[in-house]
């Protein structure tokens, strides 16, 4: 994956508006380091000093899953100080554990300054152009762009308003297509089966794989016709051939299938390596994957094929076996973990710091959006609190795969942009599954904020969708696939 450096505190504050991909507001946001990488930022609203205590203990935990060397943290302010009790709480937390705050940053107006520092001038220093700071030109290339706020960002996602013209018509055209699938012997459902006991996965493959008849030498069935025409409509819209109308045209098929359970794991499973197990899906289901999207649309997963932030976050789910996440959870959470960790094989990797938080959200819409880098992207900071150590230089290996380790880390972005186009033209009833894909798609990216912002439009629209569920937990938990981009 290729590098990104900074040389100061100025240009890490012009980068965290590209990393969440919205400019923050009133906003405190903690960056998370491991050395000189960069691990886990999360962005919380600013609270009334009443709260700031509590809502920086529930915040700790999360902030603390993967032992951060040290933390920098900002508070994006309209008002002057009014960031200053959420900041400090922060500070005083992570200080407790023995984590280094290399940064307490404010920012207002353009400007900013350190706080408790008597070198930066009262009126603060301007923060620089873009154009200035190297690290842009990366994170643009990498397909990130700033919206001006987090609603402009869920509107991304937002579904097909009833007042559009196109809505019905939309509408009735994927019921029929599901109508017809059905009728072709697939499942329309939202409800996973649930395992009565562990199976071998072969023979559960086999089993599973009746429904779609044979690839050689048999004469496909019609609900193979109709996954076949799915997957075409999927592998045109992630590459980017389909676009415009030809996704109105295709919208069917691409929504269609995705109330098949074992249909949207398994497409989740190809396109995030390591997710979903594809030996437990359909022989012929696997290898209709592979023919029409193709291993190119996998996405390249870490190169050390674990925790991205450098560090080893093994702990037991178990519940008695002594785990920190067992000891934490309340049993309905440490259930619904269980079924991911199933679901998605994440085997033992959830953080030991895991937690819910400790009760409900404190002040206004205090959210956690956790946005895990992939641990590559060098930030050229200080590794000890005495001043930064003016790195700058900005790109990948000097290697003649320089250009190829962007364009593989620009592909995820590429194609959550593509589906955030397809979840703008589904209608709300049909929408929420396909939500789910986009945030499970985003969260094994490790774009935390828009990861959240999917499962939470698809919970408004279906309350009990259970992947959305649980990827929201995982999110609220601070807790993210083990083996991701």
């Amino acid at each position: 994956m290729p590098k990104i450096s900074l040389s100061g505190p100025a240009e890490l504050l012009t980068i965290i508006p590209f990393h969440l991909g919205f400019q923050p507001e009133r906003s405190v946001v903690v960056v998370c380091f491991h050395g000189k990488r960069l691990g886990l930022v999360a962005r919380l609203d600013v609270v009334d000093a009443q709260l700031a205590p509590e809502a920086a203990a529930q915040t700790l935990p999360t902030l603390l899953q993967g032992a951060p060397s040290s933390v920098a943290i900002v508070g994006f302010e309209d008002v002057p100080d009014e960031s200053l009790p959420l900041l400090e709480a922060l500070a005083e937390g992570v200080e407790a554990e023995r984590v280094i705050v290399r940064e307490r940053l404010v920012l207002r107006g353009g400007r900013w300054r350190s706080v408790g520092c008597d070198c930066c001038p009262d009126e603060g220093w301007l923060l620089p152009e873009q154009a200035d700071v190297p690290a842009v030109a990366s994170y643009v290339a990498l397909g990130h762009a700033v919206l001006p706020d987090r609603e402009e960002l869920a509107r991304l996602v937002s579904p097909l308003s009833p007042s559009e013209p196109r809505h019905d018509l939309t509408a009735s055209a994927i019921e029929d297509w599901q109508r017809r699938y059905r009728a072709a012997g697939g499942s329309v459902s939202e409800l996973p089966q649930q395992p009565t006991g562990r199976r071998d996965p072969a023979r559960r493959a086999k089993a599973a794989g009746a429904g779609l008849g044979v690839l050689d030498g048999g004469e496909p069935t019609s609900r193979q016709f109709l996954v076949n025409d799915s997957l075409v409509a999927w592998g045109g819209v992630l590459t980017g051939d389909v676009v415009g109308y030809g996704i109105e045209h295709w919208l069917p098929s691409l929504v269609g299938p995705l109330r098949d359970v074992q249909f949207r794991d398994a497409l989740i499973g190809w396109l995030c390596p390591g997710t979903a197990p594809l030996d437990t899906f359909p022989v012929e289901l696997v290898v209709m994957l592979d023919v029409l999207l193709g291993p190119h649309l996998r996405l390249a997963p870490a190169a050390d094929g674990g925790a991205r932030d450098g560090t080893d976050n093994s702990a037991s789910i178990d519940a008695g076996a002594g785990g920190d996440v067992a000891s934490r959870l309340a049993a309905s959470d440490l259930e619904a973990l269980r079924a991911l960790h199933a679901l998605l094989d994440l085997g033992s990797d959830t953080p030991s710091g895991a937690n819910d938080g400790g009760g409900e959200t404190v002040g206004p819409a205090c959210d956690v959006e956790p946005d895990d880098w992939d641990g590559t992207d060098e930030v050229g900071g200080r590794e000890s609190d005495e001043g930064w150590d003016g790195t700058d230089e900005v790109g990948g290996r000097e290697s003649d795969e320089g250009w190829k380790d962007w364009d593989v880390a620009s592909g995820p972005r590429l194609m959550l942009g593509r589906l955030e186009q397809v979840c703008r033209l589904t209608p709300a009833a049909h929408a929420a599954p396909l939500l789910s894909v986009v945030a499970s798609l985003a969260w094994w990216c490790g774009d935390g904020a828009r990861a959240g912002i999917a499962v939470d439009h698809a919970l408004d629209l279906e309350p009990d969708h259970r992947l959305c569920r649980l990827v929201r937990q995982s999110l609220d938990h601070g807790i993210r696939p083990s083996r991701c981009a």
